[in-house]
């Protein structure tokens, strides 16, 4: 069961860019459990960022090995 959305963009993190605090937020709920393997990612409105911004934050957690993002079935753990 997947816990009630965060608004990850809203968490402060001091120096950190949008896409930097989502990737860091994602990141901590994907190691703590939270997310577990097979889950989606939220979706943007629950981010609270633009598209853009959420694009890039998985690219990150994508080249860590944290998330695997395919055509039309999103972004999953």
């Amino acid at each position: 069961m997947a816990a009630a959305p965060i608004p990850f963009a809203r968490i402060h993190y001091p120096e950190q860019s949008l896409h930097g605090r989502i990737v860091h937020a994602i990141g901590r709920r994907i190691v703590s459990g939270d997310l577990r393997p097979g889950d989606l990612l939220p979706a943007e409105p629950e981010l609270g960022a633009s598209r853009t911004v959420v694009r890039e934050a998985i690219k990150v957690l994508a080249a860590k090995g944290l998330v695997e993002s395919r055509p039309k079935t999103g972004t999953r753990v």
